[in-house]
């Protein structure tokens, strides 16, 4: 029986949708984050940790399980900065 969801790896553009789908999610997550009063500080460390603990153990081989740059630490921190100026503009 085949599994769609389990060769989203070797489809099409498929790593390139993770990394959507996670980058929308860190905004969500931001967002919620800056509506419970949270600073970007604080905010930029919890999505940071949780990115980290979705990747981990991190490899050094590289695959699926390789978190991307576009999640890194800095990535993130951007991404919430972005967040939270759209909160308070």
């Amino acid at each position: 029986m085949s599994f769609p969801w389990l060769t989203v790896s070797s489809a099409p553009g498929g790593a390139a949708r993770r990394v959507a789908i996670a980058q929308a999610e860190l905004r969500d997550r931001a967002a919620l984050l800056a509506r419970l009063g949270f600073t970007p500080a604080a905010a930029t460390a919890r999505l940071v940790a949780a990115a980290a603990w979705d990747f981990d153990p991190p490899s050094a081989h590289g695959g699926p399980h390789r978190r991307p740059a576009e999640l890194g630490d800095a990535a993130i921190a951007a991404l919430v900065d972005d967040v939270f100026k759209r909160q308070r503009g």
